[in-house]
């Protein structure tokens, strides 16, 4: 088996780099997704373009290996991966949970400390 020219492969790669650079961009911002949705996003959207891709230069074009369709998936994936990092957002913090445990023993005080600290400040008892 030989192997493709040179500038046949970086020919079939352009597309792949540069669809996966604005797929990475877009999904890489989207504060809305963890990181392993927006890493999942990117496994799943660069097999499916590579594949989609690879479907229609066949059809066009010329014939194409396996290996040449490997090379089309892997581009889109590296240029998701660097679209992804040029725009990560950070993941939103999660909400700190706050319990409240109410003991008989306590005084009223303790107890509207203990109400004042899990809100944090945003509840004000009113003891005159």
């Amino acid at each position: 088996m030989q192997a493709p020219p040179t500038i046949d492969m970086a020919i079939l790669g352009v597309p792949g780099v540069i669809i996966g650079l604005g797929l990475g961009y877009f999904f890489g911002g989207y504060e809305r997704f963890r990181a392993i949705d927006r890493i999942g996003m990117g496994i799943i959207s660069s097999i499916f373009a590579g594949v989609i891709t690879a479907f229609l230069i066949m059809y066009v074009w010329i014939p194409l290996t396996t290996f040449e369709v490997i090379f089309i998936v892997l581009s889109y994936f590296g240029g998701y991966a660097l679209g992804a990092i040029s725009n990560w957002a950070p993941t939103p913090e999660k909400p700190r949970k706050s319990h409240i445990i109410y003991e008989p023993d306590d005084d009223d005080e303790s107890f509207d400390r203990e109400i004042e600290d899990a809100l944090s400040g945003e509840y004000k008892s009113n003891n005159s």
